[in-house]
């Protein structure tokens, strides 16, 4: 036998030896890897297959394997024949068949979705099949296999779920065309109303200026005084009945979604003077004490829509008067509470000492239509929609109202809000003094008031009575009124005259022939001098925000709402009382 060492030949051997169990074991795990791949692949074909014959049986399901490199299939659902009508054999030898299943619209949509779909996600498509009379509902589900080699298909009957599908989507459209009808119907009814309104109220205060020339030894008759109580009162309930109707109207459009609020500069501290003046009087009267305040501001111009909070602090400090008996206390708070990302963030708060809001009524408060007892409906008024219109009208600027209240102590309504700070033009004086009836500003005032008198305005109104009682009103006042009966007319009697003849043009905007956008686009348009200068003003019942930013857009000054109220008609388009 050889021995190691014996011959140089025995190295050599043993190393060859080696070589070839290397070699051989190599070869082995090679082997092994790839019988393991081979088994885990099968397993993974083999389970997915498992899951689909599981389900086969199914009524309302069919499961479908296509091959992603090739689009063979590689396995259908046995049940795929009695659903479809369509043999596993002709669905191998075409798999295009399946096309035919789906409408043109609905194999037009899957392949969009097919196009754009990252193979990351499901790919859902809802599609019918009709035959027999009848409409299946079909929902298809693909998703990539376990070793992503093959598409699976799920397709899942659905018709009853698109049944109900539809019938809610049918419930939410009507619901949308009783909303649009009811808001057009009261969109057009509010047009209806104001425009007799208009004349009522207009009729009233003929009355009213004609009752005032009088002698004095006629307003000293109980016939006269009796006379001005009935005026006084009819005037008063045609601006409650107004005032129902715009808040009717208000709730429509927040509830259909419609509702717009303006963006325009204003100042806060002549908001706060407005509020002052038109409930300081009242107040005192009742013998309540009156207090407001502006504390810690150094903005006071701001962007938002001064009408729209008005409403709502107007309706805060309504409640207050009607709830707060004599000996009590009303306070308006006006707070910078910070500024910051080119707003301000403040609050105005209104409290009162009065009878307080009870706590189950605090839960229902926003509520339309909503009032503590029907006792204080009939002895104070009111439609109950106030408060949700306050409510929303805070949450559309974006706000929030807090409310705290105690029975038999009083009412705190806070009004959180942040607004843009008008940066075009200077604040002003943020000393925070309010201004008085006494104080050098408000005489100064007193002495630049405005007038009409000696002004010509060319008036386009075609309701007859409406026309008649403007024109009186306003000649009253002191102005000559020429009258167009269209916009047409009013264009024609602009481009007839010189120009400076008028001084300002009422344009009413819905009339026949031309309306007022239309007539004032026109005399816009015009060649002449004073076609770009001459102030133009809408007077209509339609008093909307999109209506008042449309008047703005087309190349009118501003935006009249009917009723009108002639005061302030004549602060915006008089002169100053210093220029006569």
């Amino acid at each position: 036998m050889w021995q190691i060492g014996e011959s140089p030949y025995n190295f050599l051997y043993i190393a060859a030896v080696l070589i070839l169990i290397w070699l051989a074991l190599s070869v082995g795990t090679v082997v092994v890897k790839m019988r393991r791949t081979e088994k885990e692949s099968s397993r993974s074909f083999k389970y997915e297959k498992m899951f689909f014959e599981d389900v086969y049986n199914s009524e309302a399901i069919v499961y479908m394997m296509i091959s992603k490199e090739d689009k063979k299939l590689l396995y259908l659902s046995k049940n795929a024949e009695r659903i479809w009508g369509i043999s596993e054999d002709r669905i191998r030898t075409d798999i295009e068949v399946l096309e035919s299943l789906a409408e043109k619209e609905y194999r037009r949509d899957f392949m969009q979705k097919w196009k754009e779909w990252d193979e990351k996600e499901e790919l859902i498509h809802n599609f019918v099949v009709s035959g027999n009379g009848k409409e299946v509902w079909y929902e298809l589900t693909v998703t990539l296999s376990q070793d992503k080699s093959a598409y699976l298909f799920r397709f899942r009957e659905n018709t009853y779920e698109q049944a109900e599908i539809k019938s809610l989507r049918d419930e939410i459209h009507k619901a949308e065309m009783d909303v649009k009808y009811k808001t057009d119907f009261l969109s057009n009814m509010s047009h209806e109303i104001r425009t007799p309104m208009n004349g009522i109220l207009g009729m009233l205060a003929l009355s009213k200026m004609s009752a005032g020339r009088m002698d004095e030894h006629c307003k000293s008759t109980e016939e006269y005084k009796a006379i001005a109580e009935y005026l006084e009162k009819a005037e008063s309930l045609s601006q409650f009945l107004l005032g129902l109707i715009n808040d009717i109207l208000d709730m429509s459009r927040i509830e259909s979604g419609k509702m717009e609020l303006a963006r325009e500069p204003f100042d806060l501290f002549e908001f706060a003077e407005k509020l002052r003046a038109m409930f300081q009087k009242t107040i005192e009267e009742k013998g309540v004490a009156f207090k407001m305040e502006l504390l810690d501001f150094d903005v006071r111009r701001v962007i938002g829509d001064e009408l729209r909070l008005s409403q709502v602090i107007v309706n805060f400090l309504s409640n207050a008067v009607k709830f707060t008996s004599a000996g009590g206390e009303i306070s308006v708070t006006f707070r910078q509470m910070n500024r910051m990302d080119g707003k301000v963030h403040f609050m105005i708060r209104v409290r009162d000492t009065g009878k307080g809001i009870s706590p189950e009524f605090l839960k229902r408060i926003f509520k339309p239509f909503e009032q503590e007892t029907a006792t204080i409906a009939k002895s104070h008024g009111g439609s109950g929609l106030g408060m949700a219109i306050a409510d929303n009208m805070v949450r559309l600027m974006n706000g929030q109202i807090v409310v705290d209240s105690e029975v038999g102590k009083g009412s705190d309504f806070s009004v959180y809000l942040a607004l843009p700070v008008d940066e075009s033009q200077p604040q002003g004086n943020t000393d925070n003094e309010i201004f008085t009836k006494d104080s050098p500003a408000a005489k100064e005032d007193i002495q630049g008031e405005c007038t009409i008198e000696g002004m010509r305005l060319l008036m386009a109104e075609d309701n007859e009575i409406n026309a008649e009682i403007s024109i009186s009103i306003l000649e009253e006042m002191g102005a000559s009124v020429e009258r167009a009966e269209n916009g047409q007319e009013a264009a024609d009697m602009f481009t007839d005259h010189e120009p400076g003849y008028y001084d300002t043009i009422l344009m009413d905007i819905q009339m026949p022939v031309m309306n007022g956008w239309e007539a004032t686009a026109v005399i816009r348009g015009m060649e002449r001098e004073d076609a770009k200068t001459i102030p133009i003003y809408a007077l209509s019942a339609d008093a909307f925000v999109e209506d008042k930013r449309r008047s703005v857009e087309i190349g009118m000054n501003g935006h009249i709402s009917k009723p009108i109220d002639f005061d302030e008609l004549v602060k915006t388009i008089g002169r100053s009382g210093s220029e006569r």
